[in-house]
């Protein structure tokens, strides 16, 4: 966990020690330690389908597959997180 400010906004970062699959735990502590709503919340995650480097933010919508953003909407028991997806491209 590290803090920030960017832009007159107090940022709290975050980077689960968790495997991937269960990192939602991780983040429902956090949003419960610091009264952070799942709106309040932005999910960065890689992108298979996106070209490497291409970053596309997107409110709320499914998992599209990804295992860890599954976690995390099962975790907050919402899908109502900011996706900031990083495209890493398919091999």
């Amino acid at each position: 966990v590290a803090g920030a400010a960017a832009g007159g906004r107090e940022l709290l970062l975050l980077k689960p020690r968790r495997l991937m699959n269960v990192n939602g735990l991780s983040v429902a502590s956090a949003a419960e330690i610091y009264s952070l709503r799942p709106e309040d919340i932005y999910l960065v995650h890689d992108d298979l389908d996106k070209a490497l480097g291409k970053v596309a933010i997107k409110l709320g919508g499914s998992a599209r597959g990804h295992n860890g953003v599954r976690s995390c909407i099962s975790a907050l028991q919402s899908n109502e997180m900011t996706r900031v997806r990083v495209g890493i491209g398919r091999p």
